[in-house]
C-alpha cells in the first residue's frame, strides 16, 4: 500500500466528521478549503457533500509533505477526547496509536511475530476465522458503511474452507493482538482485520500453513 492510500484510510479511520478533515485541510493552508469557511464557521453542523468529503481527503492525502500531514493530523486528532473503533495503523509507511499519535514508522515487522505469536497461542484455531475474514473482503464482501463482514458469512466460510470455528477466547485473543476488531453498530455488527494489515495477516497464514503441512 503507498503512501496516499495509507494516508486515505487514516483519514477516514480517525476523523468522522468533516469539520475535522475541515480544520486539517485549513491548518494547512489548502487553498480548496477557504472555499467552505463561510460555511463551517458559521454552522456547527456543516458537512460536506459525498462528493466534497472524497476531495476533501484526496487533497489532504496528496499534497502535504510528511511533516506538515503528521503535525496537523496529530494536532487535530489530540484536540479532543475521541473514541475510534480501530485504534491502531500498521502501515508501511505510517503507524498510529492512542499513546504516541500518528508517526513515519514501519512496524510490520513486529506485527508479523504478533499475528504469528496468536496462530500458536490459539493453537492454529484461528487460521480459519483470519482466513475467512480475508477472502471475503477480496471477494467484495466488505461492508461499504462499517467496514469488516458479517458473522453469517464468516462461519459459512469457515465451512467452505472446511475449518473450526473460534471458541470466544480465541477471539479475546485476537483482540487483545490488535488483529482483529468488532466494528460496525449494535444492530448491524461487523468484524474487521484493519485493511492496511491484511497483506501482512495474509503472508504470515500462508507461511503458518505452510508449515503446518510440512511443506
Amino acid at each position: 500500500m503507498d503512501k496516499i492510500m495509507e494516508r486515505r484510510l487514516l483519514l477516514r479511520r480517525l476523523f468522522y466528521r468533516d469539520r475535522d478533515l475541515y480544520k486539517i485541510g485549513k491548518l494547512a493552508g489548502l487553498e480548496w478549503f477557504s472555499k467552505f469557511e463561510a460555511k463551517f464557521e458559521k454552522d456547527r453542523y456543516a458537512y460536506f457533500a459525498d462528493e466534497e468529503r472524497k476531495e476533501a481527503i484526496e487533497r489532504i492525502a496528496s499534497q502535504l509533505p510528511d511533516d506538515i500531514f503528521i503535525e496537523i493530523v496529530n494536532k487535530v486528532f489530540r484536540e479532543e477526547e475521541r473514541s475510534v473503533e480501530i485504534d491502531r495503523f500498521v502501515g508501511e509507511h505510517y503507524y498510529f496509536d492512542l499513546n504516541t499519535g500518528l508517526k513515519l514508522d514501519n512496524k510490520q515487522g513486529e506485527l508479523k511475530k504478533e499475528i504469528w505469536s496468536a496462530l500458536e497461542e490459539t493453537n492454529g484455531r484461528s487460521y480459519y476465522f483470519l482466513k475467512a475474514i480475508i477472502n471475503l473482503y477480496r471477494e467484495g464482501k466488505w461492508d461499504k458503511a462499517y467496514g469488516g463482514v458479517t458473522w453469517v458469512d464468516i462461519l459459512a466460510k469457515i465451512r467452505e474452507l472446511k475449518g473450526v470455528y473460534p471458541p470466544p477466547r480465541d477471539l479475546a485473543l485476537l483482540k487483545s493482538y490488535k488483529i482483529y476488531y468488532k466494528t460496525g453498530s449494535r444492530r448491524y455488527p461487523t468484524h474487521t482485520i484493519p485493511e492496511e494489515i491484511i497483506p501482512i495477516v495474509e503472508e504470515v497464514l500462508n507461511l503458518y500453513i505452510k508449515k503446518v503441512k510440512g511443506d
